[in-house]
């Protein structure tokens, strides 16, 4: 499936930019906020083109035919690691910092999720010269869930009036505080969302039984019961249970997810997606 995708250079909060890589569709009456996690950047002949930016807006665009998917590039990739500065105070390697730490409470502008993303998508729509849709879906991939996080601690009714769903896909970290949001912060934002607003927690054994970090399968059970006990409709749904760990199983969340409970093409039937695609890709170069 060829898409005509557009690359724009988007100015948010305090004239801070990131690349926003764009589907775009007429008249669209939603538009899907998706953030990646480490590994994948703009493709190149020094990584799979599957794992790209670009592979991974081809993938989310089976799954979303008829929406806007909007990808938001990471501030800087350092070492493969995405930094998403420009929304969340974060360590060298991109990962959240508490906001107890020092060094958090030290910085006099730190990042505010919300208005950050607000102000890109105002600045896209200049760009594309129309509004985009009032309905928003939010996605976060791997470390990219943390960005959700930092826009849940911020319940302002501009963005959140507006989110129909948030799903985390696979999400974790290399150390503990991807879902940091506390209970104060979650009853704020349940005042805000629609009735029908869903949080989705979609999960592969290559995060929860991974046995050097036995604290990412404790978060996403901490986290649902959270926000269940609040009062938000929580969904969650595992893939690929009893395959083999890998890599390829982690992106094969992408294709697998549950998009909403509807969804007819879903599910563990993609499992292999990714390592299929690489397979193709390799065999058409030795040809």
């Amino acid at each position: 499936m060829p898409l005509r995708v557009g690359l724009f250079h988007c100015m948010g909060l305090a004239g801070k930019l990131n690349w926003l890589l764009v589907r775009h569709v007429p008249q669209a009456s939603r538009s899907v906020i998706f953030f990646p996690g480490d590994i994948s950047d703009f493709a190149s002949k020094h990584a799979p083109y599957s794992y790209s930016l670009e592979g991974l807006l081809w993938v989310l665009s089976l799954k979303f035919p008829e929406d806007n998917v909007v990808l938001v590039k990471p501030r800087m990739m350092r070492e493969h690691f995405a930094i998403y500065v420009n929304f969340m105070q974060v360590d060298s390697f991109g990962n959240p910092r508490s906001l107890a730490d020092p060094q958090s409470q030290a910085e006099a502008d730190p990042p505010q999720a919300v208005e950050h993303l607000h102000l890109l998508l105002r600045s896209l729509s200049t760009e594309l010269g129309e509004e985009l849709p009032s309905a928003l879906l939010l996605l976060g991939f791997s470390k990219g869930g943390a960005v959700l996080n930092a826009l849940m601690r911020e319940a302002k009714v501009e963005l959140w009036s507006r989110v129909q769903a948030v799903h985390f896909i696979d999400t974790g970290l290399n150390v503990p505080g991807v879902f940091p949001a506390d209970e104060e912060e979650l009853r704020k934002l349940k005042d805000l969302v629609p009735s029908s607003f869903e949080i989705w927690l979609h999960c592969t054994p290559r995060q929860l039984e991974d046995p050097g970090r036995p604290f990412v399968a404790k978060e996403h059970n901490e986290f649902e019961e959270r926000c269940k006990a609040i009062g938000f409709s929580v969904l969650r749904r595992h893939y690929a249970e009893g395959l083999p760990i890998s890599l390829e199983m982690h992106f094969d969340s992408l294709r697998c997810f549950y998009t909403s409970a509807g969804d007819q093409d879903a599910g563990n039937a993609h499992c292999g997606f990714f390592r299929a695609w690489q397979d193709i890709a390799e065999a058409a170069m030795e040809s």
